[in-house]
């Protein structure tokens, strides 16, 4: 499965929790094994085993079903992408917001240009260092302590990362911001594995994204 293959099928995976949490009884269910560990999350498996038994980070796609139970459902239409659907998972057939299909005389996407618009809409989506940018942008939280707390989060071990992250995300929420959980997602997937890069883009992100008078 190639990476764009992976990014589309986070986008349906954070649907589908949208989907399920439309019900009051199984937000709670979810709610309840946000930041614990898949082998304490027994009655989580009735509604995420089918989309995550045998695939890498299952845990990150718990801590991240979690979190969303803990925002809410989204004010959406059951079922419908919360993004634009990524274009591999629907090559040559143009689709509306709806992420349904839609007679058009476009000519169909080729595999070249399928990748790069692919590439581009992912890496302009915001990753967890720039929603907390938003934060000391448009909420008024202070930036030395946001920074200083992001530091922290990328030096935490993989286990406290999951644990710690519902106490940052319940700020964002109670500010209104929410984290596009897919991109948080990929990167709880790929921290094991990829810590330092992980870490470096959400400094990136929160550090190019500030609007700091004079910061050049």
């Amino acid at each position: 499965m190639t990476p764009d293959e992976h990014r589309a099928r986070y986008d349906d995976f954070v649907v589908h929790i949208h989907d399920l949490c439309t019900s009051p009884g199984i937000r709670t269910t979810l709610a309840k094994g946000r930041g614990r560990p898949v082998e304490q999350c027994g009655f989580m498996d009735r509604y995420l085993t089918r989309s995550t038994a045998g695939r890498p980070g299952r845990r990150a796609h718990y801590t991240i079903a979690g979190l969303i139970a803990l925002a809410g459902p989204a004010v959406h239409t059951p079922g419908v992408r919360l993004h634009p659907p990524h274009p591999a998972a629907s090559a040559g057939r143009p689709q509306d917001i709806s992420g349904l299909p839609v007679v058009s005389d476009a000519p169909a996407i080729t595999p070249v240009a399928l990748t790069a618009a692919v590439a581009t809409d992912w890496v302009k989506r915001p990753n967890l260092g720039a929603t907390l940018a938003a934060a000391v942008n448009t909420r008024g939280h202070s930036e030395e302590r946001t920074g200083e707390q992001l530091h922290v989060l990328t030096r935490l071990g993989d286990d406290q990362v999951h644990r710690r992250l519902p106490s940052y995300i319940t700020r964002l929420l109670g500010d209104g911001l929410t984290p596009d959980w897919a991109v948080l997602l990929n990167d709880l997937i790929q921290r094991p594995y990829q810590r330092d890069t992980v870490a470096l883009r959400w400094r990136d992100s929160f550090y190019l994204s500030l609007n700091t008078p004079g910061r050049t």
